[in-house]
């Protein structure tokens, strides 16, 4: 007599597992704006409240958020904003940069459906203010110590190797003679005028543009690939 079939607990719970993390992408590819709202939202959050934490006697608490946002960001005195007489845990140009993508994101919802993604030459348009701002800054700083004429030799020979690599992939366009012209305009600035000192102001306007550039240029391509992967899911976990 053939003995009956006997069930393999080890098949059944992969099989379970497998659903299970099936069902987790479901849930994700339909919800990732919402998760990746709330994470910049708290990411924005936290460094505005650990100085009122400080200024409310929670010294270790506060202390942490300072020293887990050290790791990314310089926490200058000077371009950063205080509560309470105590410093926020980010600079200026990072708050604007995190709260953009939150604000921007949450427009995002609006228009989910029907907006196409930012080309990669038209985001760098979206970076080149805060590329300019931080770099003239940047080179301010290092004709302390460095003569200009190295920085020309410098700043000239980075353009030129971007401009081979960019000819040989045939992708030499008139965007980027006009961003090659930004660089060379910035030089001649520093040549002619010293120093270059930026601004709160010139800070947060780089910053948001590099936040909803950024929302602009990946947001609906994510959407994309997450709609993508909710009917993949949904296929396999009805079939």
């Amino acid at each position: 007599m053939n003995e009956p079939a006997q069930s393999h607990p080890a098949g059944n719970f992969s099989q379970d597992l497998g659903q299970w993390a099936d069902k987790r992408f479901l849930w994700l590819s339909k919800h990732w704006l919402t998760v990746v709202n709330t994470f910049f939202f708290i990411y924005v959050g936290l460094p505005f409240l650990a100085p009122i934490l400080l200024a409310n006697g929670y010294t270790s608490n506060a202390n942490t958020i300072y020293w887990l946002y050290r790791l990314a960001c310089h926490q200058l005195p000077s371009r950063a904003f205080f509560i309470a007489g105590e410093q926020v845990a980010i600079c200026h140009r990072c708050a604007a940069i995190y709260g953009a993508l939150v604000m921007a994101g949450l427009l995002f919802n609006l228009v989910r459906h029907s907006l196409k993604p930012l080309a990669p030459r038209w985001y760098i348009f979206f970076l080149l203010p805060m590329a300019l701002d931080g770099g003239m800054g940047l080179v301010s700083e290092l004709r302390q110590f460095v003569p200009m004429g190295v920085l020309w030799a410098s700043g000239l020979a980075v353009m030129g190797i971007i401009g081979i690599v960019l000819y040989k992939q045939n992708y030499l366009t008139w965007h980027t003679y006009l961003l090659f012209s930004f660089g060379l305009l910035a030089l001649i600035y520093l040549q002619l005028f010293g120093p270059y000192t930026s601004n709160i102001y010139l800070r947060l306007i780089t910053g948001f543009m590099v936040g909803v550039g950024t929302v602009w240029f990946a947001y609906p391509t994510l959407e994309e690939g997450f709609y993508d992967i909710q009917e993949e899911v949904s296929v396999k976990l009805t079939g």
